[in-house]
């Protein structure tokens, strides 16, 4: 068994199946006779206008695939994707704005979708299509805070290893569009078809819930920014914003949203694994989904992934080979070194790293969106036998390890993927395979 061709011919089922156009067309319909939307078993009656606001990395796709449904059947769109994406329809309006970090294009389009649904009547409706990239493509800063103190608040979090949840929750307390706000001014009714991005799939959490209630308060992002160390670190403004909140001086976000709105998750990690651990089952693998729920540093997921695989080649447990284990969810890292990488290549480095010299032993890390960190890889392939060959080249990979430099080391080793934008994101993927 070529483990090799078998992980790039399962690569090629996650990018089909991980296809927006796939998730829109299974669990979404419109009958243009009596105008009606039907999504998975529910049916909404489309009385008033009919308007589309998408945002997203998979907002092109998400977009194009309900237009292929509704023809020229609605009234008005806007459409905020990133600089890299191109859309055209005569209906709607395009914004690009900035990803992963935010610019003021973004601000612009922010403005522009709360103007919109404001304007609009009881009777319409607004197909709201959300998925990841949106917290970035969206950067409205509350009164008092501006772009920067946003940004370098952002970049503060991530590099410190802070997760999505996390994150996302200090950025609601940032911003006049997240955590429900877009909501609150929406005079339509807003159906909201999300493909998500986050472990577990909280329609909260991706793309910072602009269209949903937000559990979370200034005193939970107060305690984050607390807990990673960042009182000191973060804008004065931003403090000074969250601590007025805190005690009540800044309106919180909304606790709950009008009972018209509807969000419905149509596509996540969970189903994408599920089409994964079919595959690896056709490749002739023996096939554990071990979980969609994988968070925390990058390294030490590799450490224990690398120890099961390690119990897998040597005693057949918890299932015999030749086996395959899949994960999902999203991991972080604590940035301390000054090289290029990504939470995938950061993984995949270290999990080579333990398992150097093994024969028959491959893993694959990948992100679903084509971006593996502020780099042009997806993630990386590594076996058993490269930390030798890595050696012999002249390449430690313990002192690549060391730097957060992976992206240098695999691209020395040829060992990166690249796929460029997909138009899509569901998490990222890590798959194992052992003969």
């Amino acid at each position: 068994m070529d483990l090799l061709s078998s992980a790039f011919k399962i690569l090629e089922a996650i990018q089909q199946s991980s296809n927006p156009r796939k998730f829109v067309n299974e669990f979404v319909s419109y009958d243009n006779k009596k105008k009606e939307l039907k999504i998975f078993d529910t049916r909404h009656n489309i009385t008033g206008n009919l308007y589309i606001l998408s945002v997203g990395k998979a907002a092109v796709s998400m977009t194009e695939a309900l237009l292929e449904m509704l023809k020229d059947n609605f009234d008005h769109g806007i459409i905020v994707i990133p600089h890299e994406y191109t859309f055209s329809n005569p209906k709607f309006e395009v914004y690009n704005s900035g990803h992963p970090l935010p610019d003021e294009n973004g601000i612009i389009a922010s403005k522009k979708i709360l103007s919109f649904v404001e304007n609009t009547d009881i009777n319409d409706t607004i197909i709201c299509l959300i998925s990841g990239g949106g917290s970035a493509l969206l950067p409205y800063p509350e009164d008092g805070l501006t772009l920067q103190d946003k940004i370098k608040t952002t970049e503060l979090l991530l590099k410190c290893g802070a997760k999505i949840e996390e994150i996302n929750t200090v950025r609601k307390h940032l911003s006049k569009i997240k955590g429900g706000k877009l909501a609150e001014k929406a005079n339509g009714t807003l159906l909201t078809l999300v493909l998500s991005d986050v472990p577990a799939g909280s329609t909260t959490c991706i793309a910072s819930g602009p269209t949903v209630a937000d559990p979370t308060t200034f005193k939970d992002a107060f305690e984050i920014l607390s807990k990673y160390n960042l009182l000191e670190s973060i804008p004065k403004n931003v403090l000074n914003h969250i601590k007025k909140g805190e005690n009540g001086l800044i309106e919180e976000s909304p606790k709950q949203v009008d009972t018209r709105h509807k969000t419905y998750i149509i596509g996540s990690n969970v189903y994408l694994l599920e089409a994964i651990l079919r595959q690896t089952k056709k490749e002739g693998f023996n096939s554990m989904l071990l979980t969609s729920t994988m968070e925390g540093e990058a390294r030490e997921i590799a450490h224990l992934l690398a120890s099961i695989s390690k119990e897998i080649k040597h005693f057949e447990r918890p299932i015999q080979k030749p086996a395959a284990i899949i994960c999902g969810g999203e991991t972080t890292v604590t940035v301390n070194g000054k090289g290029k990488g990504g939470r995938n290549q950061e993984a995949a480095l270290s999990f080579l790293i333990d398992v150097k010299g093994i024969e028959e032993l491959l893993i694959l890390t990948y992100a679903t969106d084509g971006r593996d960190g502020q780099t042009d890889a997806a993630g990386a392939i590594a076996t058993g036998q490269t930390y030798f060959k890595a050696i012999k080249n002249g390449l430690n990979p313990v002192e690549f390890l060391q730097n957060n430099d992976s992206y240098t080391f695999f691209d020395r080793m040829n060992l990166l993927i690249k796929t460029g934008p997909t138009h899509t994101n569901l998490n990222d993927i890590f798959l194992i395979l052992i003969n």
